[in-house]
C-alpha cells in the first residue's frame, strides 16, 4: 500500500534501491578494470621474482677463483673407519697415503685417593694458591696462579673432610679466570714510558705520561675500558694502589712485554702469558669407589704441545694433600690393586700427540684435526689402524655432482622464466595472454633464447664454448634441458675449465645472461617501471571507487532524511484529519 512505502522498513528499501543502482552504474566498471589492473600486477610481480631467482643462480655461475660454483672440491677416504676428509675450493687436487698409528690424546692427572671422611690437615679458614702451567701449542707456556678461598663455613669443629675438599679444590680451577695483579705502592713520580698489553694475540699499546703511581694507573686503565673481554681496576688500600686486571673468558691469555719505562718493573707485573686455570684444565672431583674421593686434571687441548707442565703449590699446601704438588716433574699414575694410588700423569708424553705415515714420511701434531699438511685439506683422525691394514688413500677431485646441481639449478630456474613468459604472451581457447604484446615480455624472450643457443665468442678454438657442447639443448617450446647427461658428466670431469670458461668468462653465458637482465630488475627496471605504472593504475582506481562510495553514501543519506521528513509530514496531516484520513487510506 502507497502507506507502507513510508515506514521505517519501507524508506530502507528505497534508499538501498538506490545505492544498488547507482553502485551497478557507477562502481561496478571501475571494481572490473581494478581487477584486470590486479591480475597484471600481480603477473609482473611473478615475473620479477622469477627473474631475480634466475640472476641470483647466474650470479653463482659467473663468479670466479675460490669462489667459483666450478672450483668446488670433494675428497673421499678409503677407509672412513681410519680417516675422514674435507676439502675447500682451495684445495690441491691430487692423491695420496696416508696410515693412523696414533690417536691425540689430552694430557691427564690423577690425584691420590684419599679416604671421603678423613680429614685434611688443612684445619683454618684462608686463602690457599697454587699455580698450573700447560704449553701453548706453540713451545710457549701459559701460567695460572689459581687461589682457594676457604670459609669458616667450610669447617665442621676445625676440620673439612677430603670429600669436601677435593670438590672446593675443583670448583675453584674450573671457575678461574685469568688475573694479573701488581704489587701495593704508593707515592713516587715515575717517568714515562709505554708497554704492549697482549690480550690473546690482539695487542694494544699503553702509554703512560709521568706521574704518580695513582695518576699512571688511571691513565693505563683509561686506555683499557674499550678492550673487549677485559676488567680494569685500579685497588686501594690506605693510601696504596695496584692495578688488577680480569680476563672474562677463559679462553683467553693476558700477556705484558716492551716496558720502555720502569712501572711494570716496579709494580711487580708478571709479563708471562697468564691464562685462566679453566682455559688450561678442566678438574674434575670423583669418587673412584665407595668411600674414595680424587681429583683429575685434564688438559682442555689435546697434544704434547698443550701438556699440563706444572703444578705447584704457592702457599698453603692446597695441591700437596692430593699429592699433585709435583712442580715441573712428570711423575706416573699408577693405580694399585691395594693400597692407595700413586699421584701422577697418566700418559707418557710420546703418546700425547697424533702420528701418521703420510705419503712415506712420519708426522706428528698436537691434533686429531690436521689442516695444515695439504692445502684446503682437513684430515679428521678416527682410528689406529692395524699393522695389516692397507693404506688409506685420500683422493681429491673436483666435485662435478655439485657442480651439475649448480647448472640443473640455473636450468630449473631459466625455464621457469622462459615458460612463465611464453604462457603470458600467447592466446589459447580466446583467452589472451596478460602479457600478450608487452614489449618487455617480448625482448626478455628474445633474450632467453637468444642466450641459450647462441656459442661464447673469444674462446680457444675446439673447445668447449657452448651449452650444447654439454650435452644441455634448447628447444623453443620447453627451454632448456639436459638431453646428454652423460656428455655433461664427461665435459665435468675431463674439461672442467672449459665448461666454467663458457659459464663464466666476461662473455661466458652466466655473465653475459646477468648483465643482460639487470636493465629489467631493480629500482629502475623495464618490468620494474611497467608494475609501478600498472599499481598506479590500481591505485587511481581505488581512490575513484572510494570517492565514489563516499558520495553515493552521502547523497543517500540525504534521500533518507528527505523520505523521514516526509514521513513525518503525513503523519501530521494524518493526525489533524482524523478517522476522516483514516478512512480515506484504510
Amino acid at each position: 500500500m502507497a502507506y507502507d512505502l513510508l515506514t521505517t522498513s519501507g524508506i530502507n528499501s528505497l534508499v538501498n534501491s538506490y545505492i544498488n543502482t547507482e553502485s551497478q552504474k557507477r562502481l561496478s566498471p571501475l571494481a572490473t578494470r581494478k581487477t584486470k589492473y590486479t591480475s597484471i600486477s600481480n603477473i609482473y610481480s611473478g615475473l620479477l621474482s622469477k627473474v631475480d631467482a634466475l640472476k641470483s643462480k647466474m650470479s653463482i655461475l659467473k663468479a670466479t677463483g675460490t669462489s667459483s660454483a666450478f672450483a668446488v672440491k670433494k675428497a673421499t677416504s678409503s677407509n672412513t673407519t681410519a680417516v675422514t676428509v674435507s676439502a675447500s675450493t682451495a684445495a690441491q687436487k691430487g692423491a695420496f697415503a696416508l696410515r693412523v698409528n696414533q690417536l691425540a690424546k689430552n694430557d691427564l692427572v690423577v690425584s691420590l685417593d684419599k679416604n671421603s671422611a678423613d680429614f685434611s690437615t688443612i684445619t683454618t679458614p684462608g686463602t690457599y694458591t697454587f699455580a698450573i702451567k700447560g704449553g701453548d701449542g706453540e713451545g710457549g707456556q701459559f701460567t695460572s696462579n689459581v687461589s682457594v678461598v676457604l670459609e669458616a663455613d667450610d669447617f665442621t669443629d676445625g676440620n673439612i673432610s677430603f670429600e669436601d675438599l677435593s670438590v672446593i679444590v675443583a670448583k675453584a680451577i674450573n671457575d678461574d679466570k685469568a688475573v694479573v695483579e701488581s704489587s701495593s705502592v704508593s707515592g713516587s713520580t715515575l717517568s714515562s714510558g709505554s708497554f704492549t698489553f697482549d690480550l690473546n694475540g690482539t695487542e694494544t699499546t699503553i702509554n703512560y705520561s709521568a706521574g704518580t703511581y695513582d695518576e699512571v694507573i688511571d691513565s693505563i686503565i683509561t686506555q683499557l675500558e674499550d678492550v673487549s673481554g677485559l676488567a680494569a681496576e685500579k685497588v686501594v688500600d690506605g693510601t696504596n694502589v695496584s692495578l688488577k686486571l680480569t680476563v672474562t673468558d677463559s679462553s683467553k691469555y693476558i700477556s705484558i712485554s716492551g716496558d720502555t719505562g720502569t712501572l711494570v718493573s716496579e709494580l711487580g707485573i708478571s709479563v708471562d702469558q697468564e691464562k685462566g686455570a679453566s682455559g688450561i684444565v678442566s678438574a674434575t672431583s670423583f669418587s673412584p669407589s665407595n668411600g674414595l674421593s680424587q681429583i683429575s686434571l685434564t688438559a682442555k687441548n689435546s697434544g704434547a704441545g698443550f701438556k699440563i707442565d706444572e703444578l705447584s703449590d704457592l702457599s698453603g699446601g692446597m695441591l700437596d694433600q692430593f699429592g699433585l704438588n709435583l712442580g715441573t716433574t712428570r711423575t706416573a699414575f699408577i693405580q694399585n690393586e691395594s693400597g692407595a694410588d700413586t699421584a701422577g700423569y697418566v700418559h707418557n708424553t710420546s703418546i700425547l700427540n697424533s702420528k701418521i705415515v703420510f705419503n712415506g714420511l712420519n708426522i706428528e701434531r698436537n691434533s686429531n684435526s690436521i689442516s695444515d699438511l695439504v692445502s684446503g685439506v682437513t684430515l679428521s683422525l678416527k682410528s689406529v689402524m692395524a699393522v695389516d691394514d692397507n693404506d688409506v688413500t685420500v683422493d681429491v677431485a673436483n666435485d662435478v655432482a655439485a657442480v651439475k646441481a649448480k647448472i640443473d639449478e640455473f636450468i630449473t630456474s631459466f625455464n621457469d622464466v622462459y615458460n612463465y613468459i611464453k604462457t603470458n604472451t600467447s592466446s589459447s581457447d580466446g583467452v589472451r595472454g596478460v602479457l600478450l604484446g608487452d614489449a618487455s615480455g617480448s625482448s626478455l624472450l628474445s633474450l632467453l633464447s637468444s642466450t641459450a643457443y647462441s656459442p661464447i665468442s673469444g674462446l680457444g678454438s675446439g673447445t668447449i664454448n657452448s651449452l650444447t657442447e654439454m650435452g644441455i639443448t634448447f628447444n623453443s617450446n620447453t627451454g632448456l634441458s639436459i638431453t646428454d647427461s652423460s656428455q655433461l658428466t664427461n665435459a665435468l670431469e675431463n674439461n672442467i675449465e672449459e665448461v666454467e670458461q663458457t659459464f663464466n668468462s666476461d662473455s661466458g653465458i652466466a655473465a653475459n645472461l646477468y648483465n643482460k637482465l639487470l636493465p629489467y630488475t631493480g629500482y629502475n627496471g623495464y618490468l620494474t617501471a611497467r608494475k609501478n605504472t600498472i599499481d598506479g593504475n590500481i591505485k587511481s582506481t581505488s581512490d575513484s571507487i572510494t570517492k565514489i562510495q563516499t558520495k553515493i553514501e552521502k547523497d543517500s543519506e540525504v534521500l533518507r532524511n528527505r523520505y523521514i521528513q516526509l514521513q513525518s509530514q503525513l503523519s501530521t496531516l494524518l493526525n489533524s484529519t482524523g478517522s476522516f484520513g483514516s478512512d480515506l487510506f484504510s
